[in-house]
């Protein structure tokens, strides 16, 4: 016999043997013998079938294909945009309302606001949303619009507290804080509203709520003072004077305020001018 032909029949002797290891389990006994024919592959050594034929060996190990598809990118978020006034094409306005000291008139605005068929926007701070359950789910479920106003009412910049500017780590904590408790009452996200304490905003404020998925800083275009003392007839009056399309106005339903017993009044004067209302969403259009 020739030596190749030596070489051939102990890889085919070979091959067979592969075959009937594949079929015992635990280190038993083999039970079946291998159907003719059928290829037993090893990833990166000798291939052979029952017939004989033989492949070289593999000189690298099988991988999986490379997909050539292009990936996903996760983007880092921006900057939050500062939006001081709604779509200036339209003659819509938005009526605010912030929420960060005691329940007040709260719930007297809401009663206002639904008798006047006006759907509004709150921003509440965390704190008083834990303090007024109740009202912030009247407030939700009146389709008014939440916006995050941070935890305790603490200024991001220190600018009108005379405080240390919060660093990037508090401000989130202040922004999560709030939303986990928006979100556990009312099943609803502040994302991507937020309404800064105070208004003071800067760079490194937009950049780190921004980060934190809040995209729009809400300001306004108008500041009733009623939190200053306005009476209602002065807030009336300024509310009129000052309107324009897209104007953004901020009121407080606080105690101090006399916000709650001007607005039936202003939202009168402003419809008889022509407006209508909506949330910010609505009036900003992001």
């Amino acid at each position: 016999m020739s030596l190749r032909s030596v070489r051939v029949l102990l890889l085919t002797f070979g091959a067979v043997g592969l075959g009937l290891a594949g079929c015992t389990s635990g280190g038993g006994r083999a039970t079946a013998t291998p159907a003719p024919s059928r290829t037993v592959t090893l990833t990166g050594t000798v291939a052979a079938s029952a017939t004989g034929a033989v492949a070289r060996p593999s000189s690298t190990p099988t991988v999986a294909p490379i997909s050539t598809s292009t990936p996903v990118a996760t983007a880092t978020p921006g900057p939050a945009t500062a939006v001081y006034r709604g779509d200036p094409s339209r003659r819509m306005v938005a009526l605010t309302f912030d929420a960060g000291a005691d329940a007040g008139y709260t719930q007297q605005i809401l009663e206002t606001l639904r008798a006047e068929h006006v759907r509004a926007s709150f921003s509440v701070t965390g704190k008083w949303a834990e303090e007024n359950r109740d009202l912030l789910l009247a407030i939700a479920a009146d389709g008014h619009l939440l916006i995050n106003h941070s935890y305790d009412h603490a200024s991001f910049t220190g600018a009108s507290t005379g405080t240390a500017a919060l660093t990037a780590e508090e401000r989130a904590l202040e922004l999560s804080r709030t939303e986990t408790t928006v979100y556990h009452l009312t099943g609803r996200t502040t994302r991507p509203y937020f309404r800064p304490p105070y208004g003071d905003i800067d760079d490194s404020v937009l950049r780190d709520v921004g980060a934190d998925g809040y995209g729009t800083v809400v300001m306004w275009t108008v500041d009733t003072l009623g939190w200053n003392g306005a009476t209602a007839d002065a807030i009336v009056q300024r509310c009129l004077s000052m309107a324009e399309p897209g104007a953004i106005y901020v009121m407080h339903v606080g105690s101090e305020s006399q916000d709650a017993a001007a607005l039936a009044r202003v939202i009168e004067g402003l419809r008889a001018a022509g407006y209508g209302f909506g949330t910010i969403e609505e009036v900003v259009g992001r």
